[in-house]
């Protein structure tokens, strides 16, 4: 019997999304999520139990499995995740601590460790990024040098998809997207490059095998089978991390094309050729899950993330009311925000609920309302919320294009795209037209069409995605409002250059007072 059906599975930060897709009719035929959770048990630190991620990955399997007879006719799997997490694993794949994600910067002394060895510049040379908290390698060497113990019996350090698709066939892997946020990893060549593994700290031994996205690892063992549903001997591909997953999920797979990711944290991608060199370390690069292409990567910490903090100490009202009318408690926050002029009145909010990714890299950042005054409503500031996250953007947006990354089009995914006032203040802030697909959750969508690839019914990844990807409507920006935007945008800006030195001393005190 010819198997057409693959299954996809995308770990965020804190939800995991799974899809079947029908690949006889380019559609998504059963959806299935869960939810997963992170801990803060200090400031700056942000930490996840790898056991978590697969709870998660399997529970959503199942719910996609009760949507119809697909366990027996599934052909592939691929699993795609959050990027920059460092979890190391025994040589029997038993985690051994918690999995130390992206938005952790605990590791700047690390850091400086790194420069002082082998230099930034060679990091820049080699892996294409700058040297941050954000990546493996600073959060590995914080394991050696705090907790020795663990990291002598660490056999390899993994990734979140990386763990589960051990999980799911029992060998260790990691793609070329994962690979991208370890130091060691020479973006350009494909490779592990164990010169500059062994100038930092870290064995090149401890690293997994590499493998390209659509490449297959290995097979639905009997145990994966019992414990998700799925059929053993099911192949399984490699997967790519969740932005590259995503952008494949749209149909981003051009130089010049650009994809913007919102979720608990955001994404800028912007797909550059491999071979080109970009002197721009403000922003990220790793590959995409197309061989020869790079994304030119903007992650933002506090996009969703923002709103959800407001929802969770301010908005009880709305949550039952959401409750009670069986609505989205999102579309009442953003209803209220409707009645606010553009630039909320003055109100500025910095989106730095515990540290700045790109372009700032400031560990040490924190959030700020700025412009308070005593007509600032509860709308005001929830309007505040969505456009400090949209100049967040620009920022990125603006830097990328100095740098010479071209920017053709850009196309919106994720849950705050969902709506479209949020959509329209974005607009407005970057002045492009954004393009939003007729499609759901993006990752799993494109990890599903890698499966297909690796299970041999795609002959590559790219030609499918015509009958998969359609644009449902192009949202075009107001000009009048972005000659206000800009002019609030350099203000805002401004507060932040102002503030850095005052968040620095304000973290000191944190760590001083033992403050959470």
């Amino acid at each position: 019997m010819a198997r057409h059906f693959t299954l996809g599975i995308d770990i965020g930060t804190t939800n995991v999304k799974a899809c079947v897709l029908d690949t006889q009719t380019g559609r998504v035929v059963a959806f299935g999520s869960q939810e997963h959770p992170l801990f803060h048990p200090k400031p700056g630190w942000a930490e996840q139990e790898a056991d978590n991620y697969w709870q998660a990955v399997t529970s959503s399997i199942r719910q996609c499995l009760e949507q119809g007879n697909f366990a027996d006719q599934i052909a592939g799997v691929a699993i795609s995740g959050l990027v920059g997490v460092t979890l190391p694993v025994n040589d029997k794949g038993r985690p051994l601590r918690p999995a130390m994600i992206w938005m952790d910067s605990r590791s700047e002394e690390e850091c400086s460790d790194i420069r002082n060895t082998i230099g930034e510049k060679e990091i820049n040379r080699n892996n294409g990024n700058r040297v941050a908290p954000w990546f493996i390698d600073p959060k590995a060497l914080w394991i050696a040098k705090h907790e020795p113990h663990v990291f002598a019996a660490t056999h390899k350090f993994l990734s979140p998809a990386g763990y589960c698709t051990y999980r799911m066939c029992g060998n260790f892997t990691m793609n070329t997207g994962d690979a991208g946020l370890a130091y060691a990893y020479e973006y350009q060549k494909e490779a592990w490059n164990p010169v500059v593994a062994n100038a930092i700290g870290i064995p090149i031994e401890k690293f997994p095998r590499l493998y390209r996205s659509h490449e297959v690892v290995g097979e639905i063992t009997s145990k994966a089978a019992e414990e998700t549903g799925l059929r053993p001997g099911t192949v399984v591909a490699a997967g790519g991390t969740d932005i590259s997953s995503a952008a494949l999920g749209v149909g981003v797979t051009k130089a010049g094309e650009a994809f913007y990711s919102m979720g608990t944290g955001s994404n800028l991608g912007i797909m550059i050729p491999t071979e080109q060199t970009v002197d721009e370390y403000r922003i990220l690069k790793w590959p995409h899950v197309l061989p020869g292409l790079t994304m030119f990567d903007a992650p933002m910490a506090f996009t969703g993330a923002s709103l959800k903090w407001f929802r969770d100490q301010f908005g009880d009202a709305e949550f039952r009311l959401a409750e009670r009318m069986g609505q989205n408690v999102f579309d009442l926050f953003t209803e209220q925000a409707k009645h606010v002029p553009a630039c909320s009145n003055g109100l500025l909010y910095l989106p730095y609920l515990g540290n700045s990714l790109a372009p700032n890299w400031n560990s040490r950042a924190t959030g700020v309302f700025f412009g308070v005054q005593p007509t600032t409503t509860r709308a005001t500031m929830i309007r505040a919320l969505i456009e400090g996250v949209a100049f967040d953007l620009l920022s990125n947006f603006r830097i990328a294009e100095a740098a010479g990354a071209k920017i053709d089009t850009l196309v919106l995914n994720g849950g705050p795209t969902k709506s479209r006032f949020w959509n329209q203040i974005t607009a407005n802030v970057v002045n492009r037209p954004l393009k939003v697909p007729d499609i759901g959750e993006a990752a799993p969508i494109g990890d599903a069409v890698l499966a297909a690839v690796a299970a041999g019914i795609y002959s590559d990844p790219v030609t499918p995605l015509a009958d998969i990807v359609k644009i449902k409507e192009t949202i075009d920006p107001d000009p009048v409002a972005n000659r206000r935007y800009v002019d609030f945008f350099e203000e805002w800006r401004a507060v932040y250059q102002s503030l850095v030195g005052s968040m620095d001393r304000h973290r000191s005190l944190l760590e001083k007072y033992s403050v959470s």
